[in-house]
C-alpha cells in the first residue's frame, strides 16, 4: 500500500475535501464496485490512527498472531499498552502477517489481494479476556498493561493499513461521511440487483416454481428509503466546511446522528437482501446478490461503528441531538 504524507492522496477525497463532494464521489464508487471502493478508501486512509494502539508481544509465550478467517481475521496472543496509557473504548492492534497470501482465502479475497494484507486490526477494549498491569516495571514504576486474546474474530471492515495517511480525531466528519456514502452506494447496488430477481423459490413439487414475493416491488421500496436518507444527509451537509476546517459542534452532532440513521437503513436493506437469498434456492438466482453482499460486507461493518470509532467530542450532546432529531422527524 502506498503511503501519502501531505494533504489528501491524489484523486482521493479527504479531510480537506468539501463534505458534499465526499458524499457524491464515495457514493458513486460504492455503487460501482463496493469491494474496490473499500480497498481504495482503507488503503489511502488509516482511519484507526487516532485510536489507542497496543504493541504486539513477539518472541515470547503468547506471541501475537493473526490468520485469515471467514469474514475477517482471527487474532490471538498478547499485546501491551505503554505504561500509563489508558485503553479507550476501542484499541488498534498492529500486526503484520507472517509470510504472504492473506487474501488467498475466499473469505477475504473480495476485500484483499493475495499480497495486500492489512496490518492494523481494531477491536472493542472489552473484547480482551484478561487485562492486568505488569508489576515487574522495576524502579521506573509499573510496567505496561498486558492484554490477551484467544482466537477473537476481527471483521474485515475493522482491518486497515498502517501505511495509509493517518486521520486525526478532528477528521471524524470525513470518516463518517465517506463511510456513509460508500454504504449508501453499496446498498443501492443491492436494490438494483434485487430488482432484477424473479423472486421465485422451489415448491414441494419437483421441477415446479412459484412466486415467493414481488422482489422488484420490495427493491423499489428499499430504494425509496435510501433516496430519503440521501436527501437528509445532503441537507445536513449543505454549506458545511471541510472536516479539516472543523464543523460547528451542533452540526457535528447532527451529522453523527444522521450517519447512524443511514447505517440503520442500510442494514435494513441488507436484511431484506439476505431474506431473498434464503428464499431463492437456485444457485443462478442467488449468485449475483450474494456476490454484492460479500463485496459490500466490509463497508457495512465499518458503517455500523464509524461514529463510535471516532465519536463526537460531547457524547451527552449527541444523545440530546438524537432526541431532538426524533422530535423533528415525528413532527
Amino acid at each position: 500500500m502506498a503511503a501519502f504524507t501531505q494533504g489528501d492522496p491524489p484523486s482521493e477525497p479527504g479531510p480537506g475535501t468539501g463534505l458534499g463532494r465526499v458524499l457524491t464521489v464515495m457514493e458513486s464508487r460504492g455503487h460501482a464496485d463496493p469491494a474496490a471502493a473499500w480497498r481504495a478508501f482503507t488503503g489511502a486512509w488509516n482511519w484507526a490512527a487516532p485510536l489507542t494502539a497496543a504493541t504486539p508481544g513477539l518472541g515470547l509465550p503468547g506471541t501475537a498472531a493473526v490468520r485469515p478467517a471467514p469474514g475477517g481475521f482471527d487474532l490471538s496472543g498478547v499485546w501491551h499498552l505503554p505504561p500509563g496509557e489508558a485503553a479507550g473504548p476501542w484499541l488498534a492492534l498492529p500486526l503484520a502477517f507472517a509470510g504472504h497470501g492473506c487474501g488467498a482465502q475466499a473469505s477475504v479475497g473480495a476485500a484483499y489481494g493475495a499480497d495486500d494484507c492489512p496490518d492494523l486490526f481494531v477491536l472493542p477494549a472489552r473484547t480482551f479476556e484478561r487485562r492486568y498491569p505488569d508489576t515487574e516495571g522495576g524502579l521506573d514504576g509499573p510496567g505496561p498493561t498486558v492484554l490477551r486474546l484467544e482466537g477473537v474474530r476481527v471483521p474485515t471492515g475493522l482491518a486497515t493499513y498502517t501505511a495509509g495517511t493517518p486521520l486525526r480525531a478532528q477528521d471524524a466528519a470525513f470518516l463518517w461521511t465517506a463511510v456513509a456514502a460508500l454504504a449508501l452506494g453499496a446498498a443501492r447496488r443491492m436494490t438494483d440487483v434485487l430488482a432484477g430477481q424473479d423472486a421465485r423459490v422451489r415448491t414441494p413439487g419437483p421441477g415446479l416454481w412459484a412466486e415467493a414475493g414481488p422482489a422488484p416491488v420490495v427493491a423499489a421500496e428499499l430504494a425509496a428509503a435510501l433516496h430519503d436518507e440521501r436527501l437528509a444527509l445532503t441537507a445536513t451537509l449543505h454549506g458545511a466546511p471541510t472536516a479539516r476546517e472543523g464543523l460547528p459542534p451542533a452540526l457535528r452532532e447532527r451529522l453523527a446522528v444522521r450517519v447512524r440513521r443511514l447505517a440503520d437503513t442500510v442494514h435494513h436493506v441488507l436484511a431484506a437482501a439476505y431474506d431473498h437469498v434464503l428464499l431463492d434456492d437456485r444457485d443462478t438466482g442467488r449468485r449475483p446478490l450474494v456476490s454484492v453482499l460479500e463485496a459490500s460486507s466490509p463497508i457495512l461493518q465499518q458503517a455500523r461503528y464509524a461514529t463510535e470509532l471516532l465519536p463526537p467530542h460531547d457524547r451527552m450532546s449527541l444523545r440530546k441531538a438524537e432526541r431532538g432529531d426524533d422530535r423533528r422527524i415525528s413532527g
